[in-house]
């Protein structure tokens, strides 16, 4: 019955460790600027960045070839 317990909450605590808290939202604004929204649903943070497409694309680019190595 012990272990039945212990089996739960560590279940409990990973399926909470899980939970995704960051979203992002990106809105072109103009033909070369993008807007970002980050929004951290744990903390209750909304940030709001205005990028150039070449800047946002090298981001994501350099992001991806991590990604790749990890």
């Amino acid at each position: 019955m012990k272990k039945l317990i212990l089996i739960l909450l560590l279940f409990s605590f990973t399926v909470n460790a899980q939970k995704k808290c960051v979203n992002i939202k990106v809105e072109k604004i103009e033909e070369h600027k993008v807007k970002v929204i980050k929004t951290n649903t744990c903390k209750n943070v909304v940030t709001v960045r205005v990028y150039f497409k070449k800047e946002w694309d090298s981001m994501q680019k350099k992001r991806k070839q991590r990604q790749k190595r990890n």
